[in-house]
């Protein structure tokens, strides 16, 4: 019995030195700066919180914090939901394209709910 190799056939890693497309890179790098945005305006509305309870929350500069994060997150991170897509469309298999595809319904439910229920 002789084993013959097939020439078109060319393996390819799947390991860590598998190139990501490049929609694959942009989605997962634009979702981790708005989820660093995300994390950083509940942090400083956190402390906020801790140090001068309810009516430190109410300064300007705390709420400019938590606006720009959210107003500036909530497309971001839809651009990058969309990049996501495309990756996933273009058959990428990279376990970081979660972090993209929850961040923009995430952000968005969080927003929704927060407008109709917690802020007036």
């Amino acid at each position: 019995m002789t084993v013959v190799s097939v020439p078109d056939r060319i393996p390819t890693p799947m390991g860590h030195d598998h190139v990501h497309g490049r929609p694959a890179r942009w989605a997962v790098g634009l979702a981790a700066v708005v989820a660093v945005a995300t994390v950083t305006s509940f942090a400083t509305f956190a402390i906020a919180y801790a140090i001068g309870g309810s009516g430190a929350t109410e300064d300007n500069w705390v709420g400019f914090v938590g606006g720009v994060a959210m107003l500036g997150g909530l497309p971001t991170s839809l651009v990058a939901f969309l990049l996501a897509i495309v990756a996933k469309v273009r058959h990428e298999r990279w376990a970081l394209l979660w972090l993209p595809l929850l961040m923009f319904p995430g952000l968005l439910a969080f927003l929704v709910l927060g407008e109709a229920f917690w802020w007036e």
